[in-house]
């Protein structure tokens, strides 16, 4: 393994606010247990290192080279590990649910009881993989993903075209572009229900994460990023946001129950969680039938 000192460096950095580590070489760095969740290791050498349960949640690692790296039971949660190399690594009792392994390389990798769910598998390379008591609900994959030939296709419940789910991962959405749909969401609310009320309901429905702490709302309702984010935002974040912005709609709809209907659809860079608009247009509908009565 590297020196413990290396990765003593990387996680200070880390901690103090840096999340660029691509094209790094770190060939058996020992990493076990960190946070590192939203890191940019992309491209970045992580073969034989050992990041056994390491939280890196919603962190990119795109071309990263992870071969015969021990990851069992990480936390790799919305990943982006498009074109990854993971050639006989240990991804036993790993969370892969709605990871992004398009393209990946999983020649040989062991993802016994690993969790799948919702993961894009797209292009992947899975022949000789392990995936005995792995939970491959709804995963995504196309003609191109190289299936073992032993795998059980028929037996899994997936979903046989991308195109056909609602999908985020092709999506390109700055902080900027982000923030115009947030500020119209918050102008719209301001008009019929005033700041207050506004920036109530958005401190009440912003799910749990240290990445949407990053976002200020202000006693005006206007919201600004206070963090460090260029690029695009990753899929783990771009979820984030299509929640928050769901769950505002939905509590300022049962005040207003037309608002769902104002919003500028040009607006929105993110399109609403079907889930969460389907509760809203049930309550309406309770609405219009209790009005009804009278």
């Amino acid at each position: 393994m590297i020196e413990k000192q290396e990765a003593i460096n990387l996680k200070n950095k880390y901690d103090a606010g840096e999340r660029d580590f691509c094209n790094l070489e770190l060939r058996r760095i020992d990493l076990r247990g960190l946070n590192l969740s939203h890191a940019n290791f992309k491209g970045a050498d992580l073969s034989y290192a050992n990041l056994r349960e390491i939280n890196l949640s919603g962190a990119d690692l795109r071309e990263a080279f992870l071969n015969e790296a021990d990851l069992t039971g990480a936390n790799l949660q919305g990943a982006n590990l498009e074109g990854t190399y993971l050639i006989k690594a240990y991804l036993m009792k790993t969370n892969l649910q709605e990871a992004n392994l398009s393209k990946a390389y999983l020649t040989g990798a062991y993802l016994s009881k690993s969790n799948l769910t919702k993961a894009n598998l797209s292009g992947a390379y899975l022949n000789g993989a392990k995936l005995s008591g792995a939970d491959l609900t709804d995963i995504s994959y196309d003609e191109t993903t190289h299936f073992d030939v032993n795998f059980p296709l028929n037996k899994v419940e997936t979903k046989k075209e991308l195109s056909r789910t609602p999908s985020l991962l092709n999506l390109k959405v700055t902080i900027e572009d982000l923030l115009k749909s947030l500020n119209h969401l918050s102008q719209l609310s301001n008009r019929y229900l005033g700041s207050t009320m506004t920036v109530r309901y958005w401190e009440t429905t912003r799910p749990q994460s240290e990445w949407l702490h990053q976002f200020e709302i202000k006693s005006s309702a206007q919201i600004s990023f206070t963090g460090n984010q260029p690029g695009y935002l990753d899929l783990s974040q771009l979820r984030l946001a299509q929640e928050w912005i769901s769950r505002f709609v939905k509590i300022c709809s049962q005040i207003i129950q037309d608002y769902p209907k104002m919003i500028d659809r040009k607006q929105l860079v993110l399109s609403l969680t079907p889930s969460l608009m389907t509760e809203a247009t049930q309550l309406d509908n309770h609405k219009s039938d209790v009005t009804s009565l009278f």
